[in-house]
Parts: C-alpha cells; sequence; structure tokens
C-alpha cells in the first residue's frame, strides 16, 4: 500500500502520524524545522542526485490531494525560508531545475501549486523573502499565475 506519513507534534493523547493514500509514492510532510535540517542535508548531496531528488519531491507534491499538496508545499517554502539566504537560492534553483526536467504540464502546475500555497499561507513579508531567491516569482509567469490565481479566488 503506498501512503502519505503527515508528521506534527502530537497532541496528548493522539497518534504522531497520519497516513494517507496517493498515487505510488510515499510523501512524507514534516515541522518545517525537520525540513530545513533535511534540505541542509542535501546540500551535501552531487548537483545531478539533488536535481533528481527534487523531481522526485516535485511528482510526489502534485499526487497529493489539495489541502494535502498545500500543506507539503507551505512546509517545504516554510523550511527554505529557515535556512541561510544563500543555501535556500541553492535548494531553490535546483528545484527549479528538476521541475525543468518534467514533463510541461507538469511543471506549470508545480508552479501553480506553490502560488496556491504561497497565497494560502504566507504574510506579505514571507512572499517577498521567497522572491529573494526564488526568481520565478518575480517573473512574467509568476505575477501571471498570481494574478489568474487571484482573480479565482475572487470569483
Amino acid at each position: 500500500m503506498v501512503t502519505t506519513v503527515l508528521e506534527r507534534p502530537a497532541a496528548f493523547g493522539q497518534d504522531n502520524a497520519r497516513t494517507y493514500p496517493t498515487n505510488n509514492t510515499i510523501q512524507v510532510i514534516r515541522p518545517a524545522e525537520v525540513e530545513r535540517r533535511r534540505y541542509e542535508e542535501y546540500l551535501a548531496l552531487p548537483t545531478a542526485v539533488l536535481r533528481q531528488r527534487a523531481a522526485e519531491e516535485i511528482r510526489g507534491e502534485l499526487a497529493l490531494p489539495t489541502d494535502r499538496q498545500r500543506e507539503a508545499i507551505h512546509t517545504r517554502l516554510s523550511a527554505w525560508l529557515e535556512m541561510d539566504p544563500e543555501d535556500a537560492r541553492i535548494i531553490a534553483r535546483v528545484w527549479d531545475e528538476g521541475a525543468a526536467q518534467l514533463p510541461t504540464d507538469e511543471a506549470r502546475r508545480r508552479f501553480e501549486a506553490e502560488c496556491d500555497a504561497m497565497l494560502h499561507g504566507f504574510a506579505f513579508d514571507d512572499f517577498t523573502r521567497l522572491a529573494r531567491f526564488m526568481p520565478w516569482i518575480n517573473s512574467h509567469f509568476g505575477l501571471a499565475l498570481f494574478s489568474s490565481t487571484a482573480r479565482a479566488e475572487a470569483a
């Protein structure tokens, strides 16, 4: 059985992990602090391996139901915000390179999912900090996605 595991600090008397079915992938969603350490460890990997890992993780996020996908991406981006800015810039660049290896539709869905997570979970200050190491946010493509997402939300 393929599952997604959502790990978060347990409330008293509650199980610490929850599982969710996905399509042929295992996606673990952890608190941002744990994720930050994981991404910092990724920096020691060869770039090609890291690029492949990024593509696999993007596909895993895209396989999640919308609410879980938003939470996974929000956690990832929150972890990046907690990292050294230069390390976060490296990880974000490799994530873009990993997305470039995906079919066009999946790469586009990745951007849309990141926009959705940003719009539904970050303050403006966080958004501007993300834009410093995620150049696509300030690109024509990124701004168009944000404006179309905002229009869809308003409708």
